[in-house]
């Protein structure tokens, strides 16, 4: 079936598109899961005025179906996202002479858990060019098929789709034909839908209170996006918790908060924080549901305050093993002690006889500052002098350097159960003994995704780490690890000029186990939780808002990866500052992908941490910080991935004088 859509543009002058369609029926999908129709919509431009041009302003166009030559109606689309997306396809359509998009229009009835659902699991889908949401949040699907007989009928179908997709031509992914690109988006969607998106549970609006709203704003690399879209896609209303002052305090961000309550945060908070935190929200004259933070030094406060209020939480004695790295490691059963200066250090390790190497780190520390690996007693003084106190406090544990190979481990848990498990690895770091950077300390270079490991090696990890989270008295909650595998059939070793795990030259003197290195209560960091979502199309941010107003069913939803497992081979490079001055560089991201497209093409997300001007911190000062950081994938192999990666390193270029 086709018809004709007329396009008026500036001036009213004319272009007119031949549409056609067809429809593919829900398919028999394993049951639990979602199954939809599939509207395939193609476009061709069949004529143009002369003089017509589009509108600068692209959604001041018109659209009209032709019913004869003579005769034209109106079409409305019914909002103006859809509206966009058909204008878009159509500009597509003049400029190439021809598009296709897809409608997914549900098939089972309930309500959507999470509005952005379809773009969020479309991420690099290579048939895809752009994908759209036309979900509310909350909405009801009922499920009904739908008939397209003419195209007066199109804004029915788009009132009932989930969302859509622009496809991209089929010279661009070296598809021959048309009906081979829409067989690659019916495998695409099949391995990406395949889950229960929709609900038959009644949602309601909930509103979540947050203690700290991101210590950074978009501009300078923060969570902020992710939170806060997150938090909008699953209808949770935040009300933010943090210094005067704060970035989304402002007019630019108000849409992301319903109410900002002013509230003193300190790195190091005082011992009555949780009360701080209890008269803050009560001093909020609407309904709080939850409340969360996702910084760790917050964590047993916030637990505390909400045991007071009465809303969800987890036990603060939890909290208070795994944020605090002495305590997490006693509870592991490690040999770990706790000092606050060299003599004290020293008298340990006589006294107990401690073997070197020896990590130390401080008790509360983060972005791996203050850790090191020390190798005698000279080393230790110098490790101990380079802890910048006032950033992590003077006291450090002292416990044994585990060489195994180092992933993170990424738990779901829901009523004491793994809901989903991943485990990324975690290269040597230029403090390894292995490893590799100019850079000295334990800052993150380079996380691969997934795991080369054994899977009985990582069987060993999963099942060891869950055994941890609930001695520790966690049972629900999104937990981010990170370990080793101590005696491992794997090491890292450099091949072909390429870093990667192999088998071990020599077979390792034990059986492989699992070494704890720590606990965060939290997701990871925004390169890792967008390396995750991409990959494996789950938003580990979205969980952990969901975790604190207690909507576990929504969890277990937006817990199942793709039906085949990760899309790609994916690497998180990380540049870091290898010495402290001003940044006399334009954005190195940007600059490289100027000059290599090619390599550009291999990144899916990327940022630049520093702006010419910026003053940066040398690394002995204790100070860990990156220049940038890329998300970069390969669905050829991980060893392509890795190529990848090093030309990435060795093109990137900017100035620290």
């Amino acid at each position: 079936m086709s018809g004709i859509i007329v396009v008026r543009g500036e001036n009213n002058y004319e272009s007119k598109f031949q549409c056609s369609w067809q429809v593919k029926d829900a398919e028999a999908n394993p049951p639990g899961t979602t199954c939809w129709q599939s509207f395939d919509v193609f476009l061709k431009e069949v004529s143009r005025s002369p003089q017509f041009s589009w509108h600068r302003n692209i959604e001041d166009a018109i659209i009209f179906v032709e019913q004869t030559e003579n005769e034209q109606e109106r079409i409305d689309f019914g909002s103006a996202v859809a509206l966009r997306f058909v204008l878009d396809c159509l500009l597509a359509a003049s400029y190439e002479h021809e598009s296709a998009f897809r409608l997914i229009v549900p098939q089972s009835s309930g309500y959507i858990v999470r509005s952005d659902i379809i773009p969020l699991r479309l991420l690099d889908c290579v048939p895809v060019a752009k994908t759209v949401s036309f979900s509310k949040v909350h909405q009801y699907f009922e499920g009904k098929p739908i008939i397209l007989e003419n195209l007066k009928q199109l804004p029915i179908v788009f009132a009932a789709a989930a969302g859509g997709m622009v496809l991209k031509s089929t010279s661009s992914i070296g598809v021959g034909t048309l009906n081979s690109l829409l067989d690659a988006l019916d495998i695409e969607l099949r391995n990406r839908l395949s889950f229960p998106w929709l609900s038959m549970q009644v949602p309601r609006r909930k509103t979540l209170a947050i203690v700290d709203g991101g210590i950074s704003s978009p501009d300078h690399g923060g969570t902020g996006v992710s939170i806060y879209a997150a938090a909008a896609a699953l209808g949770i209303d935040m009300i933010v918790f943090d210094n005067p002052g704060h970035w989304i305090e402002g007019p630019r961000y108000a849409h992301w908060r319903k109410a900002f309550i002013p509230l003193e945060l300190k790195l190091h908070p005082d011992a009555d924080f949780a009360n701080k935190i209890v008269e803050a929200v009560q001093s909020y004259k609407g309904q709080i549901d939850g409340i969360v933070s996702f910084r760790d030094q917050f964590k047993v406060p916030v637990a505390e305050a909400a045991l007071q209020l009465g809303l969800s939480t987890y036990p603060p004695s939890a909290y208070a093993i795994a944020t605090d790295k002495f305590k997490t490691s006693i509870s592991e059963g490690h040999h770990a002690y706790r000092a606050s200066s060299f003599e004290q250090a020293t008298s340990i390790i006589r006294e107990y006889q401690l073997e070197f190497p020896l990590i130390i780190k401080p008790t509360n520390g983060f972005l791996s500052e203050g850790v090191f690996r020390v190798e005698d007693i000279s080393q230790l003084e110098t490790s101990i002098q380079s802890i910048n106190a006032d950033r992590h406090g003077k006291e450090f544990v002292i416990e044994k350097y585990c060489e195994g190979p180092e992933v993170d481990a990424n738990f779901v848990l829901c009523d004491g159960e793994v809901t989903f498990f991943e485990a990324s690895d975690d290269f040597p770091k230029g403090a390894d003994i292995n490893g590799q950077s100019n850079v000295k300390t334990f800052i993150e270079l380079a996380n691969v995704l997934p795991s080369k490991l054994p899977e009985n090696e990582l069987a060993i990890l999963r099942d060891s780490l869950h055994k941890s989270l609930l001695r520790v008295g966690f049972s629900d909650g999104f937990y981010h690890l990170e370990a080793r595998v101590e005696n491992s059939s794997m090491e890292y070793a450099i091949r072909d000029n390429i870093l990667d795990l192999t088998e071990r030259a020599v077979p390792a003197k034990g059986a492989p186990s699992a070494w704890l290195i720590e606990i965060n209560p939290r997701p990871p960091g925004i390169q890792a939780s967008e390396a995750i979502k991409h990959t494996y199309g789950i938003d580990y941010w979205g969980l952990g808002l969901l975790f604190p107003l207690d909507d576990k069913d929504r969890v277990k939803q937006l817990s199942h990866a793709f039906a085949q497992g990760p899309q790609y081979w994916c690497e998180m490079v990380f540049i870091p500052v290898e010495k402290g001055g001003v940044y006399e560089s334009e954005d190195a991201c940007a600059e490289l992908f100027q000059r290599r497209p090619d390599l550009a093409a291999c990144v899916s997300k990327s940022f630049c941490f520093l702006k010419r001007g910026d003053r940066v911190m040398d690394p002995s000062t204790g100070v860990n910080s990156w220049v940038a950081y890329f998300i970069v994938f390969s669905r050829k192999s991980r060893a392509d991935l890795l190529e990848i990666s090093e030309a990435i390193r060795q093109e990137v270029r900017f100035s620290i004088v």
